[in-house]
């Protein structure tokens, strides 16, 4: 994404209310010899007071019209000399929205999608310049100014022709196309014939489905065969768009008595969701009990101990919580257990099975608990991920073991054992040295 320009401090924005005109002016004019930022910034501005379209017209031709492939590095530098040409259009949306302004929008974005086609965007500064202008069109057209049947025929174009990469929601402009527009925009699209084939189609039918509040062609067009939570899921966002809470949770417990699969879980989310509207905690608590026995995780433990917390039950539903994850996966309920600050029972756990072998990332967090307690067995434990860190090579690898290191020597300073890290130092420091880079980066590190 571009960079913005820094926010001013208040002393310079002070200082330049202070300045008196001629010399303000004289500042500006030196500033546009010298960039040609400021130099478009001035003629666009003027050409905004001035009441002139084609100066603003030009400027949004040259800056986001292309017709040469932009690489990653140029994609960058696109986006961002693009900044001043939508910061006018911006001020212009927010001053004088006009229809005038609604087809120069759509003019800017039909150039920016051309563009993105013959460019590496994988940074994904010049998607966000798109998603900026067709924001801006929807609030310029929020203003009623657009003949809605063009707007109707511009918004089926752009979506299902001329481009597959940004949507345009019915919803969102209603509004500005009102009964007439709408009546356009859903005869073209209910004429189009690609609808099981071009997305566009299809997502425009749904969210027309939506804005009509129908919920048969909304289970119909969403929901299809109804055979897996995603299409459970489809349904219940649709009723929480539409505020119908009853349709949702009755659609929600569905889902989730009938499928199976890591997205159920955002079905108990939509049935909780209503649930906790109506302040009915209590079903919450059911629910989440119920989602973490099915598919117990450190995501539904967390979400079970914040609808028990509301009802002052923690206490009561604690132990078979955590017993859900120990006979799932002894490394789920040790993330649980340091989560919940516990770092005594983490570490029994830990210590519990020998045959379970922890992540490294893990071993470090059970040692970083570990160590306000109990340094002196902090500092194997950080003995065993700097030798995970080191079983990789690479400046990065070393990095990571030496940040390690310094912990240890500080679990050792806390535990009195000083003479034990340098000697584990030491025997480091021997093991590796046909690793002249590891070394350097040792000796850098300075631990003694």
């Amino acid at each position: 994404m571009p960079r913005r320009p820094a926010q001013r401090s208040p002393d310079i924005a002070a200082a330049i209310r202070a300045l008196p005109l001629e010399e303000l002016q004289a500042i500006v004019t030196s500033a546009v010899d010298r960039h040609t930022d400021i130099e478009r910034h001035v003629r666009l501005a003027a050409a905004s007071l001035g009441g002139d379209p084609s100066e603003i017209r030009v400027a949004v031709d040259r800056a986001l019209r292309s017709r040469r492939f932009l690489d990653y590095r140029a994609s960058i530098e696109w986006a961002r000399s693009a900044q001043p040409v939508l910061d006018e259009l911006r001020s212009l949306t927010d001053r004088r929205p006009s229809n005038d302004l609604v087809l120069l929008l759509q003019r800017a974005a039909g150039h920016v999608v051309k563009a993105i086609e013959h460019a590496d965007d994988s940074s994904g500064a010049m998607g966000s310049v798109a998603r900026e202008i067709l924001e801006l069109h929807a609030r310029a057209c929020d203003a009623r100014v657009a003949d809605p049947r063009k707007l109707a025929a511009w918004m089926v174009r752009f979506s299902c022709d001329e481009q597959d990469f940004f949507e345009l929601d019915p919803v969102r402009y209603a509004s500005a196309l009102g009964e007439n527009g709408l009546a356009s925009y859903r005869k073209a699209i209910e004429a189009r014939t690609d609808g099981d084939r071009v997305f566009a189609v299809r997502w425009a039918r749904e969210r027309l489905a939506v804005l009509e509040g129908d919920t048969g062609k909304i289970i119909e067009l969403l929901g299809g065969e109804l055979s897996s939570p995603h299409h459970f899921l489809k349904v219940c966002e649709a009723m929480a768009e539409l505020d119908r809470d009853q349709q949702r949770l009755e659609w929600a417990l569905r889902g989730i008595a009938e499928t199976r699969g890591w997205q159920v879980a955002g079905l108990y989310g939509h049935a909780c969701a209503v649930y906790e509207r109506r302040g009915e905690a209590a079903d919450v608590l059911r629910l989440r009990r119920a989602q973490h026995e099915q598919t117990p995780s450190v995501a539904s433990y967390l979400l079970l101990q914040k609808a028990a917390a509301r009802l002052d039950a923690w206490g009561i539903e604690r132990d078979s919580a955590r017993r859900a994850l120990l006979e799932t996966d002894r490394g789920t309920f040790i993330d649980a257990l340091l989560h919940d600050g516990d770092s005594d029972a983490a570490w029994e756990a830990a210590r519990a099975d020998a045959a379970w072998d922890p992540s490294t990332d893990q071993r470090l967090r059970l040692a970083q608990a570990r160590e306000r307690e109990r340094p002196e067995q902090a500092l194997d434990a950080y003995a065993l991920v700097i030798n995970d860190h080191l079983s990789q090579t690479g400046r990065a690898a070393y990095a990571r073991a030496i940040a390690v290191l310094k912990l240890a020597r500080r679990a050792a300073e806390a535990a009195g054992e000083t003479e034990r890290f340098q000697a584990q130092l030491a025997e480091l420091r021997e093991r590796n040295r046909r690793r002249p880079t590891f070394v350097a980066m040792l000796e850098k590190a300075a631990l003694g």
